[in-house]
């Protein structure tokens, strides 16, 4: 599936079939539909049938491979997808073990029998990456041979939500596509007729970016109380709060909930954003919706503090999947926000 915003992009690129450079590097921000735009150019470059800017049939063998995951010339590299799934879970305390955050170099060196065949199928051979800026120095280095010499009929898909994070020569090897977010308009439309309650809202929490705002529709009554915790700080107190948040927490934990650790933090980030930014410009970013409360709050809160707090929680969201223990960790978040909060007054 194509998204509407990515249709002249699509549109350009599969014209040019036949004529594609060896790697591509989808890059932008988090949440706008890179990785769903990869696969589907994976599957038509692999499907037998379409033509033109047709995306993949959907129904020849190729296609059928493909989405059930085992096409025997496309492979997708991302972080833990060379870990065992029955090493998943610790055996000695029967808890589900964190997979690793980086592609690891034995990944890329795996590629090397793959690309040093014929294609099964006497067509593309297709390799996507995500993220590539989980590749470290020596990661990156070992897939550079394969972008220097590719074999023929291959296509090298990256995608990036940091470019900048990625070596100079790695981006010197790949014909970069911008897949910058959608018109507000063009997401609000797509979001509305997916269903989506609150659009307006959650659009502009997700900053533009309409997947992500999509992703965010079934937490909208915890982001509520999330706001609603944070006007009555002073009252209720860190600890009480941190309580409430840590049952989101366990919900998650029973699958009934997309809220953990991380995700909190980020919304902190984005609230502090907004009163750092109503304090300097008078407007706000990611709530518009929640205006009156943000000029509130943020003129009990002195500029500079607000700063500090947000260089805290940047380094906080850094170890926010490490396996620290919950309240302490919610504690510790929201005691250094009523710090700054209520520096003001």
């Amino acid at each position: 599936m194509i998204y509407p915003w990515h249709a002249e992009i699509w549109n350009k690129l599969t014209e040019q079939i036949g004529r594609l450079p060896h790697a591509l590097l989808l890059a932008g921000p988090e949440g706008g539909g890179k990785q769903q735009f990869a696969l589907s150019l994976a599957a038509r470059l692999l499907c037998e049938k379409a033509a033109g800017s047709e995306e993949a049939c959907g129904k020849c063998p190729s296609c059928i491979w493909f989405s059930g995951g085992n096409h025997p010339d496309f492979r997708l590299i991302e972080p833990g997808g060379d870990e065992q799934e029955d090493a998943d879970v610790d055996s000695a305390q029967g808890t589900q073990k964190k997979k690793s955050e980086q592609i690891r170099i034995n990944q890329i060196r795996a590629l090397d029998g793959f690309l040093g065949i014929g294609t099964h199928r006497h067509g593309f051979r297709v390799i996507v990456i995500r993220p590539a800026e989980a590749m470290n120095h020596a990661t990156a280095n070992s897939l550079l041979k394969a972008l220097e010499e590719p074999s023929s009929s291959t296509l090298f898909i990256l995608i990036t939500n940091s470019r900048r994070r990625l070596l100079p020569t790695i981006l010197s090897r790949c014909q970069t596509l911008s897949l910058s977010k959608p018109s507000t308009d063009e997401a609000l439309a797509w979001l509305r007729e997916n269903g989506t309650p609150h659009a307006e809202e959650l659009l502009a929490h997700a900053g533009g970016m309409p997947l992500a705002a999509l992703g965010e529709a079934g937490d909208w009554d915890r982001l509520n109380g999330f706001y609603r915790d944070l006007a009555q700080l002073e009252h209720a107190g860190p600890v009480a709060i941190a309580g409430r948040w840590e049952s989101w927490l366990k919900e998650n934990k029973e699958g009934e909930s997309a809220v953990d650790k991380r995700k909190l933090v980020i919304w902190m980030q984005k609230w502090v954003f907004d009163l750092i930014m109503m304090k300097q410009s008078g407007a706000t970013l990611f709530h518009a919706h929640k205006s009156l409360e943000v000029r509130a709050a943020s003129s009990r809160a002195s500029i500079s503090t607000l700063i500090d707090c947000y260089n805290d929680l940047t380094r906080i969201r850094a170890v926010a999947q490490h396996p620290l223990n919950p309240r302490l960790f919610l504690e510790d978040m929201l005691s250094r926000y009523a710090r700054a909060a209520l520096s003001g007054r």
